[in-house]
């Protein structure tokens, strides 16, 4: 029951995030945003998690972790109330709109350790690969959906138009609200971690995990630095209108959604290190991709989707595991909170770097956003040899990552094409459960 309700209440917040975060920089945009408020808007989130990581891992501690959850969760989706007015309200919307986006990251960040540790407490260590892919891949259908639906809901409107924007906000708001709610039937375990621990605590990472946060620091940087301008160059540089941007974005959902379940049973299989591996050296390769699709040839945003999409699943799902493997079970809310406030710091300042790189800056024949996609590739490409270096937490032993890429994909010529294609009918299960 308490899974179910977990999982129950991802989707429903999936289907929220669907329908606000990720066009609010379409909606930026439409009230004339320029890149560097771009920049901004991405970076709140991760401004608003490292502001509250501290406070949030004592709350853990003092109080129910079920209790933290459903009141800051509705807390956040009552700000987008504002947000969602500004342009009516306000003559300078974007000040406000980033003024009550912060506010309600805020809100959100607060609930992430309660959850993680949460979740870490009723999922047992040996199926926990399989319940991530789970819940991921929910979060992927359910925002698939919402943004297909959200893509064709704002073509009904001329594309500078913030009303349909505005409902479409209202709407989402409601979900997420109602998907807090749906927290009151988890049955919350008792906390393991009983001690009240310091302030001088939080800044003592050793090991393993000081390793993963190094790590974490420096590929955030690199994918942040590009990652709020994929939207605008799709928008703007490539000129689509909102109905295929929907469905492009959905492409990528998709994509997670068919092969999580597969990549979940990977890592618990072969260990969550080099499935991590694979994804980040995937995920590195999806910049230069972008700038093999024009005007002309629009088309080539699908299979450039598609590949992201699997990318990210096995980036993702790798990392949550990595993460939950490598903390201190007797810890893990303020290690947890510690890893957060981290690698929240470059996702602060990539962004808001790469909106001013867009603007000011030119290497050869490279300017704007397609200078940034080649610069976030190479640090992609750079960072995730990091990843070598730190142990596996959940198998004795540690497969190479080429090995395990050979076997998720059956590429073993010798073996003959029947058995090639069994890796499309394992990833086929993954919309089946």
């Amino acid at each position: 029951m308490t899974q179910r309700a977990i999982l129950t209440a991802t989707s429903l917040m999936a289907a929220f995030n669907g329908l606000t975060s990720v066009y609010l920089v379409a909606f930026a945009l439409a009230l004339g945003a320029s890149n560097v408020v771009v920049g901004v808007l991405g970076a709140l989130p991760y401004l608003a998690s490292l502001l509250v990581q501290i406070p949030a891992a004592q709350l853990v501690q003092h109080l129910s972790r079920k209790k933290i959850i459903i009141t800051f969760e509705i807390m956040s989706k009552l700000f987008w109330m504002p947000l969602l007015l500004s342009p009516f309200l306000f003559i300078n919307p974007l000040l406000f709109i980033v003024i009550f986006y912060l506010i309600t990251k805020i809100c959100e960040g607060v609930t992430t350790p309660a959850l993680t540790t949460l979740i870490a407490d009723v999922v047992p260590a040996k199926t926990r690969g399989d319940f991530i892919a789970v819940r991921q891949r929910l979060i992927n259908l359910f925002g698939m959906i919402a943004m297909i639906l959200a893509g064709l809901w704002l073509q009904q409107f001329p594309k500078e138009s913030p009303v349909g924007f505005s409902i479409m906000f209202f709407l989402g708001a409601i979900l997420g609200i109602i998907g807090a709610f749906v927290y009151k039937k988890v049955e919350e375990p008792e906390y393991t971690d009983h001690e009240h621990h310091t302030l001088k605590e939080f800044f003592t990472l050793n090991g393993e995990m000081k390793k993963f946060v190094t790590f974490q620091i420096i590929f955030n940087f690199s994918f942040m630095i590009a990652s709020p301008f994929f939207a605008v160059y799709m928008l703007k540089n490539l000129n689509i209108g909102y109905e295929y941007y929907g469905i492009a974005s959905s492409v990528t959902t998709l994509a997670a959604i068919l092969s999580s379940r597969y990549i979940g049973q990977l890592t618990d299989k072969f260990g969550d290190k080099p499935v991590a591996i694979i994804g980040h050296f995937g995920v590195a390769a999806v910049p230069l991709l972008y700038l093999a699709v024009t005007t002309n040839n629009l088309w080539l945003l699908i299979p450039v989707q598609l590949i992201s999409g699997i990318a990210w699943a096995a980036t993702d799902i790798g990392t949550i595991n990595l993460l939950l493997g490598l903390s201190d079970s007797k810890k893990r809310a303020i290690q947890i909170a510690e890893y957060t406030f981290y690698s929240s710091i470059p996702l602060i300042i990539a962004p808001i770097i790469g909106g001013w790189i867009t603007e000011n800056m030119a290497i050869w024949v490279l300017t704007g956003i397609p200078l940034i996609f080649v610069i976030s590739a190479i640090l992609r490409f750079l960072s995730a040899f990091m990843l070598f270096r730190i142990k596996e937490p959940r198998q004795d032993h540690e497969y190479p990552a080429m090995q395990v890429f050979l076997e998720a994909t059956h590429f073993h010529p010798n073996k003959g094409l029947r058995y090639s294609v069994t890796v499309v009918k394992r990833i086929a299960g993954g919309l089946i459960r």
